[in-house]
């Protein structure tokens, strides 16, 4: 199983998101509210990837990838960041605190699949079959 956390201050977000996700056999989700509460769980639990909103209050998704790329133990797991934000300087700071890709929301479900495959590889196939 494919273990995703999914980081976002906004519970509709989250739900959302959690829809597309659970449609695949093969991934399970944990959720956090915040960039504090997600590292709490990424340090527990170590999730294969993260998925994280780009504006949160205090610890933001930009400090939650800089912060997880400082740390040896958690450098390897891949942090794709959801926004709506446009502007490009922002998306370049998520960029080059160490984020994988960044996802536009509302995000597609296709889009989020590509994403994690392009993220995990093999262990992300596309195309495998749903609940």
């Amino acid at each position: 199983m494919i273990q995703v956390l999914l980081v976002d201050d906004s519970r509709v977000t989250r739900e959302v998101t959690k829809l597309y996700l659970v449609q695949r056999k093969d991934v399970t989700v944990q959720e956090a509210r915040s960039g504090e509460e997600a590292l709490k769980s990424i340090r527990a639990h170590r999730p294969d990837v993260v998925l994280a909103d780009m504006q949160m209050p205090h610890l933001d998704g930009t400090g939650l990838c800089a912060a997880m790329k400082a740390d040896p133990a958690l450098s390897d797991i891949p942090v794709v960041i959801l926004t709506s934000v446009q502007d490009p300087r922002a998306r370049a700071q998520c960029l080059a605190a160490g984020a994988r890709e960044i996802l536009a929301k509302p995000v597609e479900p296709e889009h989020l699949n590509e994403a994690l495959h392009r993220a995990l590889g093999e262990r992300f196939p596309l195309g495998v079959p749903k609940r």
